[in-house]
């Protein structure tokens, strides 16, 4: 019933709420603390409807079962609502239920619970267990279960906390927000845990709420810590030492090294290992993994390594373990176990044990070197040298290598083969020995001649032997091997030669032309039997064949040339020379008659000389005169007997100078003008004098003239220049008259003096002076006229206001420039040519005003070439017969053009248009070739065109138009020829005189059809002609065979080019042809190298530098002769040398410290035979670097040293001196003191003498124990430090039994370090003691053994030799006692004071330094740095103090070096000059700086410094000017030597010649070596001269250059013919005109010079 009730009441509400349109509903909340008892009134439904509003029942929407009824009660008459039970809100938060009245009003009510705070917080569990790594990083959380609260709000959970303070630190709890309302603890790491330290934390967390008073609940939290393995072993030391033998066995046990590591378990259990990556790669140790015990693992050897640093490693067994590692040294000790060794190489290209037996004594065989790894302290190994028959010593070049040289004279044909041993023994205990047996054979050299079997060989035969005949045979033998044995069979040179041939191999002699008695009635002459080596040895047999006479010998001249000097105007008459002529015939046909030619023209026509036909004596027939040309004369005489036989001779006739010819100034007058404010030294003008006489006789001096202001002024004696001599302002003249006087040489002086005025300018204002005084131009030959070439300026006075102007005073005497007046503007004033004229000096002259004074300058103007001249022939069109039998590559005609121009524009290439292939021309020589053979061609001509074109650009060309014929039957004229154009024969530079070398043959032929039947063969006659110099060879004038007349050599002259002439002498055909010799090359020059001594400078490092140097050798020789070898003679250890290339190689790092200056010996041979050597010395010096600190002298290996001091220690006593001295050199080597950690400031130190004094009182009660830290610091860029640690021990004075006053305060006592054993310092008596017996001793103290005391009397004595270098103070503690009442204590402090015992000395083993400083080094550049060395140990007596004095004095001006008395650096103090002094010899004194003068000790050492040469000399010229070549003169002959001297040694001093400017055509080539050859045709008629510009440039870097001048004179000859101005004269005679009348006149000129031209004319 009750369910249907309250669905209908749910239904009505539901239709009411519904209905809301018609019906309204109220809100009511209400609310109630839980925990109030029963029957707690709630709250009035009613209230929940408005004011006023009136209800009589309530109808409530819930069933009685539901909650609301179940814990409330509901009244539904008066709405009022109370409590059924005790409320939990923790159960039912909220109630709702809906209640509506009867008249429709509907109240939704809502009780909401309120909570009260009746629940603690609780924890899911009450102890919770955490493991937590040690490892684990700060920040690191752990998740716990929070706790419960059934309250809310305020009475909920409101935090968590630690309860332990201390777990605070480590540990904290927060609340994180997990999302959705539900919230998690963490327990998180605020610090890092140790587990070595700690390894269990138990702690409570408490959870609390927000009640008053606040309920909690607690969490208890258990963590362990577990283990990880974060600490690393840790050994006890952090360096093991330890010594071994090296004969140790295997195994044998050498250190223990020991680590321990904290952690846990397999996390501290430590196993040892060798670190092989960075120690003992090759497993010499091995450590025991377990125990750490190292043993030796392989065989030790002190030789390979004397030194071992290990790295040990220790590892626990963690999963990632840890580890540590710590160095043990162990020091292989010694054991004489090695043999020296003993290596040999021997110094020659193959490496062979062998010598020539032509070696020197002293050459070097070999080089040996020993060695041995346990030197021990010796440092020496004795080395002897056996067998060898004492033809072989060692020479020793330092401790280790040696020498094997020969010392005595070798014959291999005595002996061939020499055993020797060498032996070397060490100084160990026992002593070991090595000993090496080689054989060294004996090479052959060729010193034995061959030897003939006769001495004489003689034969006759009648002279008309035919050709060919054979005679008998020589036979000659020779001891010597090989090529050196065979033999070679020859003729001497000798006139007679050409008569026999001798067989090069068999020695048989046959004839080889007819015979002549009357030339030879007996034939005498030299059989020579030559070797085969080389140099080659001959020796000779004489020959002597007579024969019979026949009457067919022509007169002979006694000399085919004759010299003859005679003075210039030798009077008219004079007979000044003599030829003889001998006809071997009888009397009948030896009579002979001379004849003279000038040349080839017609006998007896010479103006100045005639020839006595009987006598032969030649006498003058005009006056000749010197300074007309005439210097030279050269006469041909013919002897003739009377049937016509003639032979001839040459006459050279050298004119000498006379001094007939006085100076002659030209002008005779000058003026210029000078400031009277100008300055002594001041140039004026330059004279001129000249004199037409040679040699001394023309060399002019100049002299000025006494006068009256004469002394104002100064001439040069030898260029004329007058200069200012003094200052003009007190003269009071406008002018100044001076005369000059000119002398030659022969003392003859001019005539007329030069007369020079010199206006004086009385101005205030300065002159003018150009800017500079030479200035250089250049401009295209090209250029229009008008062109500017340069600006020239003068700088005038600001305030002048003078005119100003400028001219061209002299050097343009064509006027091709001219210069504006007003600005010195230089513009071109007619058109240029480079080829007439390549360069041009004008000197400009800038005047102002009217004043009489001007300035002069020097402009020097290059006119530079263009491409405007074509090559030129010196004909269009040449016309050559040849024959069809000629050979193929015979040359057959040489083109020449010249081209004017200069370079490239100038240089000509030659072809052929159209090409032909019978004929080719070579392009540089122009020589025109045979290519084919003629004998089957049936041509009569050919015609070729052969071009010259230049290389400019664009090129320019011309062409000669060459005709070639075939010689035909019906030729009739006769002809003259060279087998070929040119010869070529290749010498021996060591030919002797008179060796044959080629035979030149020119053929005569004469006609065949036409001709006189019968007609002989001309006879021929050979010479040679030469341009200038004669070469050293000579020709037979009959037969045509050249000899070598002078010694040849090739390294000066390697090529000869010459013509040989021949001519018929029937008649006056004559051919030329070109002979060409090659030197060829021997060795004979040894080599050379670039410097005497080399200089080398590197610094010390760690590492090897590599190649630091070269050096040069050279070698005049060529080929093999000239291929060099260089090796290294000593010093092995840390250099070696590139054999080819000279780099020598530094191979081991370099200590300065260890060896300042290494001297190096290098020998350098040539691949020659017999080889030839050279030995220099190279000096290399090791600068230093600042790789060392300073090290203080007293301070033992803890680097700790400890001072003990008494309380009352006045201020200003020296505790301790801290000395320090730094290994290094310069200001890298000084060293300063400071002192660190003394923050209570009771000390200080001298920063330059290490003493550490007292600055303050210690107080009553000091601290007993001061540390400082005084750190020692040198002055280099990069300072090094050492620092030293000092303990102060403050003794305080207690009061001693007995109050004895004398004996409580510090006793100090000061000793010298010398002071003898026994001797008492002291004493520490007691005068004032009790009446009873002390006894005193020392109970404690660091001296203790050094010194003692007398028992009884209390007396200090030294008890050991003390050393200041050792130890520098010592502090006692000394106790009186008398037991048992009396017992004080005293302290003694004992000084030792430096006694000035060691003498300073100089590193290195050396009292000679030798170094080297080029020559251009800046005056104050440091060039050596001395660093000598002290033993003392204190700054006084160890501060060195350097002094340089000269030994002797150099002849300079001034002392060129000077050196820092403090640190040791040598610097210059002027300029150097190479040339002047080569090197400077000088002592070097160190001494130190004791108290007193006498006690002070020093040394010395010798220097010398070589100044070496650097290129500051240019070239100077010391040829003539001039040269001389006649026109017809053959392309390729020598016209001049250019020389000029370089005062630089070396490639500095080397020189090189060419031609800068003057040939442009082409005509000379210049060579390197200063020989200036024609290369292309020269024509008089053409061009009379060349200017050339010859530049002189050396081989130094950079170079220097210098020019001169050249004239080239072309000299006429006859080569034109004369032309007729008419080829066909007209006229008419009238008849009975009178003989001798002039009825026409013909004309004809000619283009040679007036002396070849003069014309005779017949009909």
């Amino acid at each position: 019933m009750e369910f249907y009730v309250r669905t209908l009441l749910q239904f009505l509400l539901f239709t009411l709420l519904c209905e809301g349109c018609c019906a309204q509903v109220f809100n009511l909340s209400l609310s109630i603390e839980e925990g109030l008892p029963a029957k707690t009134i709630v709250g009035d439904i009613r209230a929940g409807l408005p004011a006023k509003t009136q209800s009589s029942g309530f109808f409530i929407s819930e069933s009685r079962d539901s909650d609301v009824f179940r814990d409330f009660e509901i009244d539904g008459d008066t709405g009022i609502i109370s409590t059924a039970v005790v409320l939990d809100r923790e159960r039912t938060n909220k109630y709702e239920f809906a209640a509506a009245t009867l008249t429709g009003e509907v109240i939704k009510v809502i009780i909401e619970v309120k909570d009260v705070n009746d629940h603690s917080p609780v924890f899911p569990i009450k102890t919770i267990q955490l493991n937590v790594s040690e490892l684990s990083p700060p920040g690191t959380r752990f998740e716990l279960e929070g706790a419960q609260d059934q309250d809310e709000g305020d009475y909920g959970i409101q935090g968590y906390r630690i309860t332990d303070g201390d777990m605070r630190k480590l540990f904290k709890v927060e609340i994180r927000n997990s999302g959705g309302g539900m919230f998690s603890l963490d327990l998180i790491l605020q610090a890092r845990l140790d587990r070595e330290i700690t390894d269990f934390y138990n702690f409570t967390i408490e959870a609390f709420d927000g009640g008053p008073p606040p309920k909690t609940g607690q969490l208890q939290v258990h963590i362990t810590v577990l283990d990880e393995n974060d600490n690393q072993p840790v050994f006890n030391q952090t360096e093991y030492h330890a010594v071994v033998l090296e004969s140790a066995s295997l195994m044998t046990p050498v250190c223990q090294v020991f680590a321990t590591d904290p952690d846990l378990g397999s996390n501290g259990y430590v196993t040892y290992k060798i670190n092989r990556r960075q120690s003992d790669p090759n497993e010499f140790f091995v450590i025991d993994s377990s125990s750490g015990i190292i043993s030796v693992n392989k065989m030790l050897d002190y030789e390979n390594q004397s030194f071992f640093e290990l790295i040990v490693t220790a590892w626990d067994s963690g999963i990632q373990p840890e580890s540590s590692s710590t160095f043990v040294s162990i020091k292989v000790l010694d054991v004489n176990d090695n043999h020296p060794n003993i290596s040999i190489l021997f110094l020659n290209e193959a490496g062979a044990p062998e010598v020539s037996e032509g070696a020197r004594p002293g050459d070097y065989v070999a080089r040996i070197a020993v060695s041995d790894p346990d030197l021990g302290d010796v440092k020496k190994i004795d080395v002897h040298l056996q067998g060898g028959d004492g033809m072989f010593s060692l020479k020793s070049t330092d401790d280790f290598l040696y020498v094997l040289c020969v010392d005595g004279p070798l014959d291999r044909e005595i002996k061939d083969l020499f055993e020797l041993t060498v032996t070397a023994i060490d100084f160990g205990s026992p002593s070991l020995s090595s000993e090496t047996t080689f054989q060294v054979q004996v090479t052959d050299v060729n010193d034995n001649p061959p030897v003939f079997d006769q001495n004489i060989y003689e034969e006759s035969i009648p002279e008309d032997v035919h050709e060919g005949t054979a005679l008998f045979r020589v036979k000659a033998t020779d001891r010597d091997l090989g090529r050196n044995s065979q033999i070679i069979y020859s003729i001497m040179q000798s006139e007679q030669e050409q008569l026999l041939n001798v067989d090069a191999t068999s020695g048989l002699i046959t004839t080889a032309a007819g015979l002549d008695h009357e030339r030879e009635t007996e034939l005498r002459f030299l059989v020579v039997a030559t070797d085969g080596g080389s140099p080659s040895l001959s020796s000779t047999a004489t020959v002597i064949i007579h024969v019979l006479d026949v009457n067919d010998n022509k007169p002979v001249f006694k000399q085919q040339f004759y010299n003859a000097t005679i003075k210039e105007h030798t009077a008219v008459g004079t007979c000044i020379l003599q030829v003889t002529a001998i006809d071997a015939d009888d009397a009948e046909f030896g009579s002979v008659r001379y004849s003279l030619y000038d040349g080839f023209s017609s006998k007896d026509d010479h103006p100045f000389f005639h020839i006595n036909s009987v006598t032969g004596e030649i006498c003058v027939s005009q006056d000749i005169d010197h300074e007309a040309g005439l210097v030279t004369f050269d006469l041909l005489i013919k002897a003739e007997d009377q049937d016509g036989l003639r032979s001839q001779t040459f006459v050279h006739i050298d004119v000498e100078d006379v001094n007939d010819n006085a100076p002659v100034f030209s002008p005779e007058k000058y003026v210029t003008s000078v400031s009277i404010h100008a300055q002594p030294g001041t140039e004026l003008l330059s004279i001129f004098a000249s004199d037409p006489d040679s040699g001394n006789n023309g060399k002019i001096t100049y002299e000025l003239l006494p006068g009256d202001s004469a002394s104002l002024f100064t001439v040069d004696q030898s260029t004329g220049s007058v200069y200012l001599n003094a200052s003009l302002s007190q003269l009071r003249s406008s002018s100044v008259k001076l005369s000059v006087s000119a002398q030659d040489g022969g003392g003859v002086t001019a005539i007329y003096p030069a007369n020079i005025t010199v206006n004086i300018l009385q101005s205030d204002q300065p002159p003018a002076l150009f800017q500079k005084a030479h200035y250089t131009f250049s401009i295209s030959e090209d250029a229009p006229v008008g062109s500017s070439v340069g600006l020239v300026q003068a700088v005038t006075p600001a305030n002048s206001v003078e005119v100003v102007s400028y001219i061209i005073s002299s050097g343009d005497p064509q006027r091709l420039f001219s210069i504006d007046s007003h600005s010195g503007i230089i513009t071109t004033g007619q058109p240029l040519d480079h080829e007439s004229l390549s360069y041009i000096i004008l000197n400009i002259q800038f005047h102002m005003g009217t004043l009489p004074i001007y300035s002069s300058a020097q402009v020097n103007i290059s006119i530079t070439d263009v491409n405007d001249n074509p090559p030129v022939f010196q004909k269009t069109s040449e016309h050559i017969i040849i024959s069809h039998n000629t050979p193929p590559g015979t040359p057959l005609f040489i083109a020449h053009a010249h081209d004017a121009d200069s370079g490239l524009n100038g240089r000509i290439h030659y072809l052929l248009r159209t090409e032909s292939h019978l004929f080719s021309i070579h392009p540089h020589l122009g020589t025109l070739m045979l290519n084919g053979d003629l004998s089957g061609d049936s041509s009569l001509r050919y015609e070729l065109n052969i071009i010259a074109e230049d290389e400019g650009h664009p090129s320019l060309s011309s062409t000669l138009h060459l005709v070639i014929e075939m010689d035909s039957l019906d030729s009739v004229e006769d002809t003259l020829a060279f087998e070929t154009l040119v010869y070529q024969v290749e010498i021996g530079e060591s030919a002797p005189k008179d060796t044959r070398m080629i035979q030149v043959r020119a053929h005569g032929t004469k006609s065949q059809l036409g001709g006189t039947p019968g007609k002989a063969v001309p006879i021929i006659a050979y010479s040679l002609k030469t341009l200038s110099g004669v070469p050293p060879f000579r020709i037979h004038p009959e037969t045509g065979w050249m000899f070598v007349s002078q010694s040849l050599d090739y390294e000066t002259e390697p090529m000869y080019r010459f013509s040989v002439c021949a001519k018929a002498q029937n008649g006056k055909t004559e051919t030329t042809a070109t002979v060409v010799v090659m030197v060829q090359d021997e060795n004979d020059n040894p080599p050379v190298f670039s410097r005497d001594v080399y200089f080398f400078s590197l610094q010390e490092g760690p590492s090897p530098h590599g190649m630091i140097g070269t050096v040069k050798a050279t070698d005049r020789d060529s080929h093999n002769n000239g291929v060099l070898s260089y090796i290294l003679l000593s010093d092995g250890k840390y250099f070696r040398i590139n054999s080819r290339t000279g780099e020598i190689i530094n191979m081991v790092a370099l200590d300065r410290e260890e060896q300042a200056q290494h001297v190096l010996k290098v020998m350098v041979t040539d691949q020659g035979r017999p080889r030839l050597n050279t030995t220099t010395t190279v000096h290399i010096l090791v600068t230093d670097v600042n790789d060392n600190p300073p090290q203080f002298t007293h301070l033992p290996a803890t680097k700790e040293l400890n001072v003990q001091v008494w309380i009352g220690i006045p201020v200003n006593s020296v505790v301790i001196t801290m000395f320090a001295k730094d290994l290094d050199a310069g200001e890298n080597g000084t060293v300063k003191f400071t002192v660190k950690d003394n923050r209570l400031g009771h000390f200080s130190i001298d920063n330059h003498n290490g003493d550490v004094r007292v600055t303050s009182q210690f107080y009553s009660n000091p601290q007993k124990r001061y540390t400082l830290r005084v750190v020692a610091t040198d002055n280099g860029i990069f300072p090094l430090e050492e620092t030293a640690v000092v303990h102060i021990q403050v003794y305080a004075l207690d009061q001693q039994n007995g109050n004895s006053m004398d004996f409580q305060s510090l006793k100090h006592f000061t000793v010298h370090e010398d002071i003898k054993l026994g001797t008492v310092i002291g004493s520490l008596g007691i005068s004032n003691a009790p009446d009873m017996q002390l006894r005193y001793s020392i109970v404690e103290g660091d001296g203790s053994l050094q010194f003692g005391i007398k028992s009884s009397s209390g007396e200090l004595y030294v008890a050991q030799h003390l050393d200041y270098e050792v130890t520098q103070c010592y502090f006692l503690v000394v106790r009186a006692e008398a037991p048992p009442t009396f017992n004080v204590t005293a302290f003694v402090a004992i000084r030792v004071v430096d006694v000035n015992d060691h003498t300073p000395w100089f590193p290195g083993s050396d009292n000679f330094v030798v170094f080297g400083v080029y020559e251009d080094v800046t005056n104050g550049t440091a060039v050596y740095v001395f660093n000598a060395r002290d033993g003392d140990g204190s700054l006084r007596n160890s501060e060195l103090y350097y002094s340089l004095t000269y030994d002797p004095d150099p002849a300079i001006e001034g002392l060129p070096l000077h050196i820092d008395p403090h640190n040791g650096v040598v610097k210059t103090n002027g300029q150097l000059d190479h040339e002047c002094t080569e090197s400077i010899v000088f002592r070097v004194t160190v001494s130190d700086n004791a108290e007193e003068p006498n006690d002070r000790k020093h040394t010395s050492v010798i220097a010398q410094m070589i100044v070496l040469d650097v290129n500051d000399n240019s070239p100077t010229f010391i040829s003539t000017e001039m040269a001389c070549v006649p026109e017809d003169t053959e392309v390729g002959l020598l016209v001049h030597h250019v020389m000029a001297k370089d005062e630089d040694e070396g490639s500095n001093g080397h020189v090189i010649y060419s031609v800068i400017s003057g040939n442009e055509k082409g005509y000379f080539q210049m060579e390197s070596t200063g020989h200036l050859y024609l290369n292309s045709s020269v024509d008089y008629e053409s061009q009379h001269v060349h200017i050339l510009t010859i530049q002189a440039r050396d081989s130094g870097v950079p170079s220097l250059s210098s020019t001169q001048t050249l004239t080239v004179k072309i000299l006429d000859v006859n080569d034109n013919p004369p032309v007729f101005q008419q080829h066909i004269y007209n006229t008419t005679v009238m008849e009975n005109r009178e003989p001798g009348e002039v009825i026409v006149t013909v004309t004809a000129v000619d283009l040679d010079s007036e002396q070849q031209s003069g014309l005779l004319q017949d009909i």
